[in-house]
């Protein structure tokens, strides 16, 4: 008699449903690792947005009335601090005539440059449209569209003086650096007769959002980011336009979903945060402004799959405003998202409190 040897049917049955469970439990480890690895690519992402651009933010910020002899930062700031006038909605001195704009960029510069929507704006003012001040955002309050704000400093680089290793003067030029755009800061001494700028300039930088053209169509709303656009004009002379200033500039912090500025105003021994449109609409002489608070609410720029955790519309609050993002149409992959802030002190607002 032949022996033959060989599994039973129960064994057979047995060894495949433990290879199904093994197989299953190590897809499901593939999956839940997939899942972890895009959630900490997408919190890189937005650990990196805020570390390195908010700090390049807040750097420049500090800039803000730097070498302006000029310490009261207020509405009526000339060549330096916040920029929330221009000659078109500056308060007028009626002392003169005809009556002269108190305006923080010079009372000369006039035209498109002067544009309300180009200097400081907030939500609740009247909206412009791209590139300047459009108050694009992806949050609403209380089911309503809110406007993100709109930042602008102005301020006088500390210029060195190159003499190009040569004995004339004619050909000397300053160098102060460069702006958030890239620029660099150079211009002649003398004047080349060309028609372009030269000698010391104010340089105006301004902080807003806009689209940002490089998305992925796959994006749950708009694809917004932070960026900067800067220009500059003569501190001497009659100045009429803000040179290179009012385009849409370049992107300092990619996917920005809402931007929110508060202005730290001092009056007496008292102080307090306030939006620039409530700072507008009190009475003259408006008080001090000694500090910045800055809230942004930042995406990562990854998604972070289907999981339920992330929700579309969640709320989120943003200095003094507490914001629900926009929920897409159409289902899509989720996003991280974090509320990163920064106040600023202004020290070059310190000074003699007198002065």
């Amino acid at each position: 008699m032949i022996r033959q040897s060989g599994f039973t049917l129960i064994e057979l049955v047995l060894s495949l449903a433990l290879g199904l469970i093994i197989t299953a439990a190590a897809i499901l480890l593939f999956l839940t690792s997939q899942r972890s690895l895009s959630l900490q690519q997408g919190l890189s992402d937005v650990q990196d947005n805020a570390n390195f651009g908010l700090n390049y933010l807040t750097k420049d910020i500090r800039l803000a009335n730097l070498n302006n002899p000029k310490s009261i930062l207020n509405d009526e700031t000339a060549y330096g601090g916040v920029v929330l006038t221009s000659s078109i909605n500056a308060t007028k001195d009626t002392q003169t005539t005809p009556p002269t704009p108190l305006s923080n960029l010079v009372h000369t510069i006039i035209g498109t440059t002067a544009n309300v929507n180009l200097v400081s704006r907030s939500s609740g003012m009247t909206v412009g449209t791209v590139p300047a001040w459009s108050g694009v955002s992806n949050v609403q309050v209380n089911g309503s569209d809110i406007s993100s704000d709109q930042l602008v400093i102005q301020y006088v680089p500390q210029y060195l003086t190159d003499d190009k290793g040569t004995a004339s003067t004619s050909d000397d030029v300053l160098v102060g650096g460069y702006d958030c755009e890239g620029n660099k800061l150079e211009f002649p001494v003398n004047d080349p007769l060309d028609g372009k700028p030269f000698g010391p300039q104010v340089v105006v930088q301004r902080y807003f959002l806009r689209a940002d053209d490089n998305n992925v169509k796959t994006e749950p709303n708009q694809p917004l980011a932070l960026a900067c656009d800067a220009g500059h004009y003569a501190t001497t002379g009659d100045p009429t336009v803000v040179t290179r200033y009012g385009d849409a500039g370049e992107i300092v912090m990619k996917r920005v979903d809402y931007f929110r500025v508060l202005l730290g105003v001092q009056n007496d021994n008292q102080r307090r945060y306030i939006s620039v449109n409530d700072y507008m609409t009190l009475a003259t002489p408006r008080p001090r402004i000694v500090s910045l608070q800055l809230g942004l609410l930042t995406r990562s720029a990854q998604n972070v799959g289907n999981d339920t955790v992330t929700k579309d519309d969640q709320e989120f609050v943003v200095l003094d405003q507490t914001v629900k993002v926009k929920k897409p149409s159409v289902a899509t992959t989720k996003y991280v998202r974090q509320v990163v802030s920064q106040t600023v002190a202004l020290r070059n607002s310190v000074g003699e409190r007198g002065e």
